[in-house]
Formats: C-alpha cells, sequence, structure tokens
C-alpha cells in the first residue's frame, strides 16, 4: 500500500479519474474499511460492509469539486462519509429487522467476553438481538440519536448537526431513550 498526498490524489482525480480513484484506495482503503466493519458488521452482511466501502468512494467522486483541503484533509472527508455510510447501513438492517418475523442468530454479534462459554455467547448474542430491537422500537429520532451516541461515538454537537436539532433537545431525547431502554432491558435481563 502506497501513501500519496491529498493534493497530488486530488490533482489526479481530475486529471484521471481512473488512476486517482486508484491512489486513493491505495492509500486509504485500510482505513475505511476499518471504520465500515467496526460499525456496521455486527449488523450486516459482509456483503453489504463491501458495499458500503464502495459506496464511501463514489460518494467522495461525486463531492471531489466541493472538496477543499483547507477546511480539512481527505481523511477528514472520508471517516465523514465512511460514518454516515455506516449509520444508513445500520438503519437499513434495523428496518428490515424490525419486518422480519423471526430472528436469525447469525446475524447478530456478541460483546467479546473475557471468559466466553456457549451458554455465556448464546445469552449476550440473544441480549444483543434483544437491545437492538428494543433500540428500533424506539422510534425515529431517537433510534439514529442512540445509534450515533453509542455505536458510533459521536459527540452531542455533532448528532444535532446531523439530525438538524438543538444540542439540549439531543441530550433529553437521549436521556428519555435511556431510561424507556432501561425499563424495556429490566424485564429481559
Amino acid at each position: 500500500m502506497r501513501s500519496f498526498t491529498d493534493e497530488r490524489i486530488l490533482k489526479m482525480m481530475k486529471k484521471d479519474s481512473s488512476a486517482g480513484m486508484e491512489m486513493l484506495i491505495d492509500t486509504y482503503s485500510g482505513l475505511v474499511s476499518y471504520i465500515i466493519r467496526s460499525k456496521a458488521s455486527g449488523t450486516c452482511t459482509e456483503e453489504d460492509v463491501e458495499e458500503c466501502v464502495s459506496d464511501v468512494y463514489v460518494e467522495f467522486y461525486r463531492q471531489l469539486d466541493k472538496i477543499d483541503l483547507k477546511k480539512g484533509s481527505i481523511k477528514a472527508y472520508l471517516v465523514t462519509i465512511a460514518r454516515r455510510r455506516a449509520i444508513d447501513r445500520f438503519k437499513g438492517a434495523l428496518k428490515e429487522e424490525s419486518h422480519r418475523r423471526e430472528l436469525d442468530e447469525s446475524d447478530y454479534y456478541a460483546i467479546p467476553d473475557s471468559t466466553p462459554g456457549p451458554e455465556k455467547t448464546a445469552m449476550t448474542k440473544e441480549q444483543g438481538a434483544f437491545l437492538r430491537k428494543a433500540i428500533s422500537g424506539l422510534g425515529e429520532p431517537d433510534t439514529e440519536i442512540i445509534f450515533r451516541r453509542y455505536f458510533l461515538e459521536q459527540p452531542i454537537a455533532e448528532i444535532a448537526d446531523a439530525v438538524g436539532m438543538k444540542r439540549p433537545a439531543v441530550s433529553k431525547r437521549i436521556e428519555r431513550a435511556l431510561e424507556r431502554l432501561k425499563v424495556v432491558m429490566e424485564g429481559y435481563v
């Protein structure tokens, strides 16, 4: 994997889009793949993850004329796009999951445990599935807000900008959503 400067990548993309895209992917493929996999792989198939990675590069290319390296690096642009694509994939997976009547455990991930036995792993997967179902049951925009805050670990200011709300409103929604989840999970855990 070779690393190119941002200026060189942009110049090449404008001159020869294929060569420029190859430079972009050579330089940032590890980062983009890591972000998508870490944020969406638990709920999305491998094909969804790969498609999401491709979508990041397509969106970057579409925004090529808007990219200003004085405002941010290519890395920053790609990280933002990758996070947004991961959110979209996660939300799509949640919607699909809510439409299915039978739950398939292979779609759910388990939170790593230091001493995982088969019973513990099965219980953790079941709890994860139940929690995701409870989060999707919050409705919008609460589902997106909780996902952004606790899965993508975004700051409240960034979430507020993304969902078009003020920071205090987002904080209050988080507080209320967590209370609702606590009630739901008390009966389960």
